[in-house]
């Protein structure tokens, strides 16, 4: 009777054992992806832009010419540059490809992913508690999402703001606020759109100091990016950024493609920002709350966004784990897993209609978890039970 009480939940390895198939698909259909095409994914854009760069100059790596001289011999779809096809990061994204410029794409694309695989699982190691195999369960769901299998099928930089924001919160954590502030800065070198909102949310619960570092960090950055662009530069990086903003299909995961653009879109993306955001103010005991908060009004207040970027909502999820959250919210999580396996085939609505209830319930959670009324342990899916599961 005691060995079978130290066995696992069946409910839990049959979870573990379904994502690590899903898991196990991705990873086939991403290998024969990159034997088939390695030219072809968004990671080439980076590199290219870092040839130029490296070439002629760090003022000309959003010249299309060049960037099109550049992508020549890349295979039919790698060498295409266009409004679906461009570097339009800020310029830092290219800074750190430089050293592997010289690499062939092939080869540096899949250095990028291992790197990028590397850092997914520390923060994940930094961030998810509990048992083992709650750890690794949780670990395996979150490489079966589609965003997140999406994210390193184009070797895109989600993770990498996802890993450096996952190390602020745990700087926070223990309060070391001077290096929190750097990273919180460097998390938005990237992908600002994917967490544009944390800084404010940081700010609005009293945690003023991180902020202020991040402020003069992202100031120092951008003062670099400002003076190696020169003027000929920005006005080459702006009229990247009016040309696709002008197009409609680069916002798939934005209000404007169910409500399309206009008064009506742009309401409701502020609107959830500041919802987000106020709640964060409400919630402003609780970092892991407030950062979540901040990710996902960022999310849903964007008004440039893909399905890779979604990635970044794992983060928060992680983070709402650590603190047995209560069971609405672990089953609107679960939830939020089915809206992001419709991005597959597609469909981002499931995904724009979770995102607002989720501001929601985190923002009611601490009241939603008071008002958990005693559940089966074979329902219970927090971390400390997992923990003590496994001390026997």
């Amino acid at each position: 009777m005691k060995s079978q009480r130290r066995l696992p939940p069946i409910w839990l390895s049959a979870t573990a054992l379904t994502a690590a198939i899903t898991v196990a698909f991705g990873v086939i259909r991403w290998v024969d992806h990159f034997l088939s095409a390695p030219d072809a994914e968004d990671f080439r854009l980076h590199l290219v832009a870092a040839r130029v760069g490296v070439q002629y100059g760090w003022s000309h790596i959003y010249d299309l010419q060049l960037m099109k001289a550049a992508s020549a011999g890349l295979g039919s779809v790698g060498s295409v540059v266009d409004t679906n096809h461009v570097f339009m990061s800020p310029p830092p994204a290219a800074w750190m490809v430089a050293p592997i410029a010289g690499l062939p794409l092939p080869a540096a694309y899949l250095l990028w992913t291992l790197i990028s695989v590397a850092a997914f699982m520390a923060a994940w190691w930094l961030v998810v508690p509990g048992s083992r195999l709650f750890r690794v369960t949780v670990l395996l769901i979150s490489l079966a999402l589609w965003p997140v299998h999406y994210q390193f099928w184009l070797g895109q930089w989600v993770v990498a703001t996802l890993a450096l924001l996952a190390l602020c919160w745990w700087l926070l954590e223990r309060d070391r606020w001077v290096l929190a502030g750097v990273v919180l800065a460097l998390s938005m070198l990237f992908k600002p759109q994917d967490v544009l909102l944390v800084p404010l949310a940081l700010l609005v619960s009293g945690r003023w100091k991180p902020v202020a570092v991040a402020a003069v960090t992202g100031g120092a950055f951008a003062a670099w990016s400002l003076a190696s662009l020169g003027q000929s530069g920005v006005q080459s990086w702006l009229s990247i950024a009016g040309q696709i903003h002008a197009d409609p299909f680069q916002a798939p995961m934005t209000y404007s493609s169910l409500l399309g653009r206009g008064a009506l879109t742009t309401g409701v993306e502020v609107l959830l920002g500041i919802a987000a955001i106020g709640l964060a103010w409400h919630r402003r005991d609780r970092l892991d709350l407030v950062i979540a908060l901040g990710i996902v009004g960022s999310t849903a207040s964007a008004t440039y966004l893909h399905e890779d970027d979604i990635a970044i909502l794992v983060l928060a999820a992680w983070l709402v784990l650590r603190s047995q959250p209560s069971v609405p919210q672990r089953m609107w999580l679960i939830v939020g897993i089915a809206a992001a396996q419709f991005l597959a085939i597609g469909l981002p609505v499931p995904m724009l209609l979770w995102e607002p209830v989720w501001i929601g319930m985190l923002g009611l959670e601490p009241w939603l978890r008071r008002r958990d009324q005693t559940v089966p342990n074979s329902l219970t899916v927090t971390p400390s039970s997992l923990s003590a599961e496994k001390s026997g």
